[in-house]
């Protein structure tokens, strides 16, 4: 059950940096917080403040190193294959039993005691501590699986109302589409063929996380990146993530070969600009952006497609960057837009 988590390199993925740092801030919270309940529900000392700390730096050390290394790092291929309710069940056992090994821990460091660990089982407070371990547990775990679900930083501009109202920004958008899906969904069935999916979006995280890039929309086998546009353009990121998506998917080639016989391929269309961005839905909100950018965006993929391109991007998008070492922009050309009167510069991005 081998899976593209557990092919990437930790020092070299992006997704792992980035839950290292959500782990530094879950661990600096529980440090704040839990001497605070200690002394609302132990005693008011010194004693019960410093025992607060070391229990919160143990248990949110091992419980999140757990939560965000383990179970969505490494391993979280595994156990995305896991049903909902054994995947609860398992993860809430492993999960208290962390908090009592960990707690356990920090009772013996906190006082120079062997013996605390096994009294620290029998401690009165452990009938406080441990539901309000679970609230902070199911609060974290909540969290990280809202911000999983509807995308990353999306949970924040919900929470903060930064799209509430329509907001006008420029943006920089990445349609990638993947090359002969059709044939692929043919020759693999169509179960084959989603794992085959799958494993090529998982494959897109590192990339995209590296690059600050946010996914705004899948799309069938096509996956619609976007940058805020100072981000986009700095260090021409929107450029490197398409060519650290190749590199992903190069590393991965024996295995895409050994499981479904066939590395897959994508093209791609490059365009920012302005847009105009906000809430959208009652039943289901989403956060939807509007703008001709798009659907220049999607032309300039679909032109990429019909041309054999790997990268097609407007000029003006190159034009305010400098390209990455090894990649190299192709003749100017004056592309006619399907369905429209208008015209648009563009050139071809390959590697050198």
């Amino acid at each position: 059950m081998g899976g593209a988590g557990e092919r990437t390199t930790w020092a070299a993925d992006p997704r792992t940096h980035r839950q290292l740092r959500t782990l530094v801030r879950v661990v600096a919270l529980a440090c704040v917080v839990t001497p605070v309940f200690n002394l609302l529900t132990d005693r008011l000392s010194l004693a019960a403040v410093t025992q607060g700390v070391i229990d919160a730096f143990f248990v949110s050390s091992v419980v999140g190193g757990y939560l965000l290394l383990v179970r969505d790092g490494v391993l979280r291929t595994r156990f995305r294959q896991l049903p909902f309710l054994p995947d609860l069940v398992l993860n809430a056992t492993v999960v208290l039993l962390l908090f009592v090994l960990a707690r356990g821990a920090g009772q013996v460091l906190g006082s120079g005691r062997i013996d605390r660990f096994h009294q620290s089982l029998l401690d009165p407070h452990l009938r406080v501590a441990l539901p309000f371990f679970v609230l902070f547990a199911f609060a974290l775990t909540f969290v990280l699986r809202m911000n999983r679900m509807v995308g990353t930083n999306v949970l924040g501009y919900f929470l903060a109302g930064v799209y509430h109202r329509p907001v006008e920004e420029r943006r920089i958008f990445l349609f990638l589409d993947l090359v002969g899906s059709t044939q692929h969904a043919e020759r693999l069935g169509s179960a084959r063929y989603y794992e085959l999916l799958r494993r090529f979006v998982d494959d897109l995280s590192g990339p995209i996380v590296g690059t600050a890039g946010e996914i705004y929309q899948y799309a069938g086998d096509e996956v619609v990146i976007t940058w805020r546009e100072d981000r986009g353009l700095d260090d021409a990121a929107c450029v490197r993530c398409f060519f650290l998506a190749e590199d992903a998917i190069s590393r991965a080639a024996p295995d895409y070969e050994r499981e479904f016989g066939v590395v897959p391929r994508f093209r791609a269309g490059l365009h920012g600009g302005p847009v105009t961005a906000g809430e959208l839905g009652d039943l289901k909100q989403q956060i939807v952006f509007v703008g001709d950018i798009l659907n220049t965006a999607a032309r300039l993929e679909e032109h990429a497609k019909r041309e054999g391109l790997a990268l097609v991007a407007s000029a003006d998008v190159l034009d305010r960057i400098a390209l990455p070492a090894g990649v190299v922009a192709g003749e100017r050309r004056t592309l006619e837009l399907r369905g429209r009167d208008a015209h648009i510069v563009v050139r071809s991005v390959t590697r050198a």
